[in-house]
């Protein structure tokens, strides 16, 4: 064997020598906090109270969620009151009875759920709000910016409404639930941007109730009192799928925009791809799905800090659907996320 031979395997056995303990500190070694991580999670218990699971973020919330519990060995619990408000509080008292590690709540108004979940806190449960808030704050609320949703819509309907094309400078607000933190804060927004645009005129603000008939019927009835009409704005895209259809039925899509959001589901794409929708603020719920289940590992791997101490805020992202971008993951179908 040549001597430059030699010098190279002499090297290679000298970096094996060398190599043998390190790797079996690395096989050895546990990753920094995982094994706190995965003891945190086991075992705990999880209570979400909506206002129903009918509704299409609720069930990418849930489907994120069900994938974490899963994944680490917490437990999962829904709660559903079914747009029962009466029910919804039953769900929430038994929740608190039951003492789960954290509870999940979606709020139907700002006051309804707001003394029982300082009782929740009081207690030692831990909170979190998801996208429709209460008069209290927890733990952590995760959804939307409302004033800045109304905003975003209300400027939609601005700068097409008050341009020199515009059939007049008539809108309509579809409200949801008025004492909904929804609507509280989107109406906020849209107040702002009236007072900014004294050539915009809000000629009707009727609460359709998240339904798609009633927003239906009360579009119909704007219509003939202003068939010069411009813009509606409103407050959840399954909902302004009804004031879409009787767009379409008087055959005014052409000088009525419809600007809504919602949770970017493929159901609201297909709706501004059939002509009912013309905007979506679309705010992903999955991701907020994510968001959310990041507080819930946060909330889980301290028990040392007690609830209530302190407090979240986190709104999620928004992006503007229109026809040029009502594809891929901007809508979302429910069994991709399982």
């Amino acid at each position: 064997m040549g001597v430059a031979k030699k010098m190279v395997w002499g090297a290679l056995a000298a970096l094996t020598l060398f190599a043998q303990p390190q790797m079996s500190q690395a096989r050895d070694m546990e990753q920094i906090g995982r094994a706190a991580y995965l003891e945190a999670m086991k075992g705990k218990k999880v209570i979400f109270v909506p206002i129903s699971q009918g509704f299409d973020l609720n069930q990418a919330w849930v489907a994120v969620w069900q994938r974490h519990a899963e994944r680490y060995g917490f437990t999962l619990e829904v709660r559903d009151p079914n747009m029962d408000t009466s029910a919804g509080i039953r769900a929430l008292q038994g929740a608190i009875a039951e003492r789960p590690d954290l509870l999940i709540v979606q709020n139907p108004d700002v006051q309804t759920y707001a003394r029982m979940l300082k009782q929740a806190q009081a207690s030692g449960i831990k909170v979190i709000q998801v996208n429709m808030q209460s008069a209290t704050q927890t733990d952590s609320y995760v959804g939307n910016d409302w004033i800045e949703m109304g905003l975003l819509e209300a400027r939609e309907l601005a700068r097409v409404c008050t341009g020199p094309d515009a059939p007049s400078g008539k809108i309509v607000w579809l409200a949801g639930v008025q004492t909904g933190a929804a609507n509280i804060f989107m109406r906020a927004g849209l107040d702002q941007v009236l007072a900014e645009n004294p050539g915009l005129e809000l000629v009707s603000d009727q609460p359709a109730d998240y339904d798609s008939e009633k927003a239906r019927q009360i579009t119909e009835t704007v219509l003939q009192q202003h068939p010069d009409l411009c813009g509606i704005m409103g407050i959840w895209d399954n909902a302004e799928v009804g004031a879409g259809a009787a767009v379409l039925a008087a055959g005014k899509q052409d000088q009525v925009t419809i600007v809504t959001n919602g949770a970017g589901s493929s159901t609201g794409c297909d709706s501004i791809h059939k002509g009912l929708l013309d905007v979506i603020y679309n705010f992903n719920a999955p991701i907020q799905g994510e968001i959310a289940a990041q507080q819930i590992s946060e909330l889980l791997q301290h028990p040392e800090r007690e609830a209530g101490s302190e407090k979240t805020v986190f709104f999620g992202p928004v992006t503007r659907v229109d026809t040029s971008n009502a594809s891929g993951r901007n809508c979302w179908k429910l069994e991709d996320l399982k």
